[in-house]
């Protein structure tokens, strides 16, 4: 795992891309991630939050190739609470890399953040991203009904949460 730059839009989005069906089935800013400049920018937000320390983004590398991310999001220092969020290239999936950036990400959290709780939050019907937090021992915490929109279909969310 490593920041991301403008430098890695054109891999990144060749990754989306090549993924965008799959992807779209669950996150929705797939649609409009429509060209290396979108992500350009969007690595610029994600240099700019981890400065102010509201959220933290890497890109997850595999033999030197980018295949995913994975964020710490909503960094709230004062309430010491964040939110995991990840998503991988669908042929790298199955392998353990998720599971092992979630756990150096909750290390990373708890012991130099100094976070006390941990999200993660995951579409009901998206079992593999579920077993992700079930793998780490997140408890299940409620379910937030119509929680997402994607692409006019509403979804019911299912919140893990960890505490330190």
């Amino acid at each position: 795992m490593r920041s991301l730059s403008a430098i890695d839009a054109p891999e990144a989005y060749a990754v989306v891309d090549g993924n965008r069906d799959y992807l779209r089935k669950w996150l929705p800013w797939v649609d409009g991630t429509d060209s290396p400049a979108v992500l350009e920018n969007v690595c610029a937000t994600w240099e700019r939050q981890s400065a102010e320390g509201s959220d933290i983004v890497s890109g997850i590398f595999k033999d030197g190739k980018y295949v995913g991310s994975i964020g710490l999001h909503d960094i709230d220092s004062e309430n010491k609470t964040a939110i995991i969020g990840y998503w991988l290239a669908e042929k790298h999936q199955g392998h353990g890399i998720i599971t092992d950036c979630v756990r150096a990400l909750i290390s990373y959290a708890f012991e130099v953040l100094k976070i006390d709780k941990i999200s993660i939050h995951c579409a009901v019907d998206n079992f593999k991203s579920r077993a992700v937090p079930e793998r780490l021992g997140f408890q299940e915490s409620r379910i937030l009904k119509d929680g997402e929109n994607l692409y006019g279909i509403m979804h019911d969310m299912v919140i893990y949460t960890k505490v330190m």
